[in-house]
């Protein structure tokens, strides 16, 4: 019983104490000798508020560029794998025309389609099957979703010629729909 009656008291003091400090804190308040502590926890929070939005914002903004930012190699590999498709004629592959088409975009799509019949008349008329082969590809200039890449290709003619030819192109990519797509097409001397 000693004990509870002690404890009771402690806490009892330490209610009344607290009170006191309470008292006096707003007694020095009211005459002026203590500044209020209210702006300072203001200050506070604003400062934290501002941190936050800030931090947040930096954040969503590192976010979606680092989602939508595509790397060299992609765009060397969009360029690389439309230009072997393109260079390797084969007159028993009725679908490479379809294929060529579903991998580019723009300008160089509407040529394309619109010279397809006549690609397709020329690799059967020569009956010729070739394959490309990648010598080499870089990143010439680009933006965050289009880029311009050099392609050297060497093609090796299985008819009766046997020969091989190499070429130098210059390919637009660019983004459709979430894809890399061939843009356009040059050939270089």
């Amino acid at each position: 019983m000693v004990r509870s009656s002690t404890i009771g008291r402690e806490r009892a003091a330490r209610r009344e104490l607290r009170s006191a400090v309470d008292d006096l804190a707003d007694a020095e308040y009211a005459a002026g000798l203590r500044p209020g502590l209210a702006w300072r926890w203001w200050a506070v929070i604003g400062v934290l508020v501002v941190a936050s939005v800030l931090a947040a914002g930096i954040g969503v903004w590192a976010w979606v560029h680092s989602a939508q930012t595509r790397s060299d190699a992609e765009f060397e590999q969009a360029a690389a794998s439309t230009v072997a498709l393109l260079l390797s004629p084969n007159p028993q592959d009725p679908q490479q025309v379809r294929r060529i088409l579903d991998r580019a975009t723009g300008e160089f799509y509407d040529d394309f389609a619109q010279s397809s019949q006549a690609f397709t008349e020329v690799i059967r008329r020569n009956g010729e099957v070739a394959s490309a082969d990648i010598d080499g590809s870089g990143v010439s200039a680009r933006t965050a979703d289009a880029a311009t890449v050099l392609v050297a290709a060497t093609v090796h003619y299985e008819g009766a010629a046997g020969t091989d030819r190499q070429f130098r192109l210059h390919v637009g990519v660019a983004e459709d729909a979430g894809v890399l797509k061939v843009s356009a097409v040059q050939y270089l001397p």
